[in-house]
């Protein structure tokens, strides 16, 4: 089956795919480099022929979900019930991508994506999808055309995909088909270069996701090139100075400190540091956290502490003149081998001291659940009155508590699990959902549990369950 990459060419996609789990891994570890280059190329005309599969199935769902977000629609207009509950306002791709994204463990706003791609490859693009299905067409391939797609009007998909297509693409680069499949765009619509470019601009966007590494963040920009432009001039410019004044600079390292600078020149930056140490969860304890009560007040009620009482010196450390909590000994309260940024990464503990030495940086101080990892009490002088609850529940859950969505905290609205009146408004009846899914608990079917430790239990309309827990603040779930 895979004496040659020729013969593989030519093969079933499920031919190729009982060959490919018939095969052991001391079997491929022992395999020549010409017959290891061929179980290569088939298993990604599988992987391709596979992604197919899906894509077609992901319109299925979509599909079917419009049809009867429809049809409900169609129900509430027949009984003339004004706003219908707000559920027809739903459609069917909201419900699907929601429902998709807790099953395949991404982001809503991700699955979303996936929908779209995989409804213009399906219904928009039948050639396209054809040379996947077959193993012929790389799902990154396939993703360059249909990005490129975006571009051409609607009405002229088919002639657009049949210049992507001309003369054959099995031998062109990803690349080189992006640039066939952008030139294709341009022919179907030379008129609308402006009115493209001015809906990209509208689009324009800065975003930021952990770097690759411990102790790096990445920051990705989509932006105007005249504003693109301006702002690399500025930084190599200034990047470029750095450099000659230091020799041994990388012109990387560089630009990093001239962008640094450059903002620090034009913006007032105020950091809040948020101490995390562990208590016991049955309070049969307490263990010494190290600091003073000058430090640290901490209320015996955790919701609702009595002025004037409840409060403890648990000893141990003193606030020294640098205004950075120390031990009696004169070190660094400080414990962790990197700690947790949401959204940003993670903080080295050289990071970490660098910003308690800084005197613009305000600490906060906080205990959390030694078992499992969630904010049980904050500090209440850092809060207004009456937020000092909700500020406890965005701590403990760090995203919107949705299977799947990664939307901040601090971006989302606080839901009552049990109905208000019929539920407390404490922190063990509080959870961070974004606005789409709040409704999608009151308005598409949704229903959730929340246990004493914070852990939710979500079940979807057709039954099937998925868990959320509180932010980890210690890396239990990690390890």
């Amino acid at each position: 089956m895979f004496e040659s990459v020729a013969a593989v060419q030519v093969a079933d996609p499920a031919v190729l795919a009982g060959a490919l789990f018939a095969l052991t891994d001391d079997e491929i570890a022992d395999l020549p480099v010409g017959v290891a280059e061929a179980v290569v190329l088939a298993a990604q005309r599988v992987v391709s022929a596979v992604t197919a599969r899906q894509s077609a199935a992901v319109e299925t769902v979509a599909r079917r979900c419009d049809e009867r977000a429809e049809l409900d629609a169609a129900d509430v207009f027949a009984a003339g019930v004004v706003g219908g509950g707000r559920r027809q306002g739903w459609s069917g791709h909201a419900v699907a991508a929601g429902s998709l994204a807790a099953l395949l463990h991404v982001s809503p706003r991700t699955m979303s994506a996936r929908i779209a791609r995989a409804r213009r490859v399906v219904c928009a693009l039948p050639g396209v999808q054809a040379l996947a299905w077959a193993g012929d067409l790389e799902p990154y391939r396939v993703d360059a055309v249909v990005a490129e797609s975006a571009a051409a009007p609607s009405e002229r998909l088919h002639e657009f995909e049949a210049r992507v297509l001309e003369g054959g693409i099995s031998q062109t680069s990803c690349a080189a088909l992006r640039r066939r499949a952008r030139r294709a765009a341009d022919r179907c619509a030379p008129d609308d270069a402006t009115h493209r470019a001015r809906l990209a601009r509208a689009r324009s966007d800065v975003r930021v996701r952990p770097g690759e590494c411990i102790g790096m963040t990445r920051l990705v920009a989509d932006l105007p090139t005249p504003v693109a432009m301006r702002i690399w001039g500025a930084v190599d410019g200034l990047a470029g100075e750095y450099a000659r004044a230091n020799p041994g600079l990388r012109m990387g390292a560089a630009r990093v400190d001239a962008l640094s600078d450059l903002i620090a020149a034009r913006a007032t930056i105020s950091t809040t540091i948020e101490l995390v140490a562990p208590i016991d969860s049955g309070h049969a304890s307490r263990p010494d956290l190290g600091v003073s009560a000058g430090c640290l007040d901490e209320p015996s009620d955790l919701e609702s502490p009595e002025p004037g009482g409840g409060y403890v010196d648990p000893g141990g450390c003193e606030e020294l003149d640098d205004g950075v909590l120390h031990d009696h000994d004169g070190d660094l309260w400080f414990v962790s081998c990197h700690t947790e940024v949401p959204l940003l990464g993670s903080l080295l503990p050289a990071d970490v001291v660098g910003l308690l030495h800084d005197p613009d940086v305000t600490l906060r101080l906080a205990r959390s659940d030694s078992v499992t990892g969630a904010t049980r009490w904050q500090d209440p002088r850092t809060y207004r009155p009456g937020a000092r609850t909700a500020r406890a529940v965005r701590s403990r859950d760090g995203t919107c508590r949705f299977p799947g969505c990664a939307t901040a905290a601090g971006r989302c609205q606080l839901d009552h699990v049990i109905r208000h009146p019929d539920g407390p408004t404490t922190v063990t009846n509080l959870q961070a959902l974004c606005a789409t899914h709040h409704g999608f608990k009151h308005h598409a079917g949704w229903q959730v549990e929340m246990d004493a430790l914070g852990v939710c239990t979500w079940t979807a309309p057709d039954g099937r369950t998925h868990t959320t827990r509180p932010l980890d603040r210690h890396g239990h779930q990690a390890a």
